[in-house]
């Protein structure tokens, strides 16, 4: 229980962090870029749409699957790291979304190195304006609203890791199999 209650304490670290700089760089995102970067050649076979969106929703369904994978296995403890990974690639989507206009973020492409990128728009360039009802303008609108999520995601996530950590308290004080042997001396 104690390195479950470690996790809880980092994961709650790491949350109170990105809520107050939630643009930052975490130990999720080289993991994360690499499964952005796989998602658009994996979802390219559904049209173009699907290329530009692929990125983010491969990068959204590796903590959802490694979530499957943890309950298929029984461990539940799973759910406030997932959950909380999830809530670290919200962040990070909606940092790139903020980013649709002013372009300041380095852009990074798959290819064999010796080309230079050919990328007609950016992911969320291109998603904000083809969905219907937005455009680039509402990229700090939809970012902000991304960041609520995230947000509400991060702690609801570390939430109920406390949440499982203190039934697990309970639980294990009542269990006469964990407690220590008495010595029975009648005289």
């Amino acid at each position: 229980m104690a390195g479950r209650m470690v996790l809880v304490i980092m994961l709650a670290a790491l949350g109170a962090y990105l809520a107050v700089r939630p643009d930052s760089w975490t130990p999720f995102a080289p993991l994360d870029l690499v499964a952005h970067e796989v998602g658009h050649p994996l979802f390219s076979f559904f049209g173009e749409w699907m290329t530009y969106a692929g990125g983010t929703i491969l990068q959204h369904l590796v903590p959802l699957i490694a979530l499957i994978i943890l309950l298929k296995q029984d461990e539940y403890f799973g759910i406030p790291l997932c959950g909380a990974w999830f809530a670290v690639n919200l962040y990070e989507t909606a940092r790139y979304i903020a980013d649709t206009r002013s372009q300041v973020l380095p852009l990074v492409t798959l290819g064999t190195g010796d080309e230079p990128a050919m990328v007609k728009f950016t992911d969320w360039e291109y998603l904000l304006d083809r969905i219907p009802g937005l455009s680039i303008e509402y990229d700090t609108n939809v970012a902000l609203a991304v960041r609520i999520f995230a947000f509400l995601a991060m702690w609801s996530s570390i939430g109920f890791g406390v949440w499982m950590l203190w039934v697990m308290h309970k639980k294990n004080q009542f269990r006469p199999e964990l407690e220590e042997p008495q010595d029975d001396v009648t005289n």
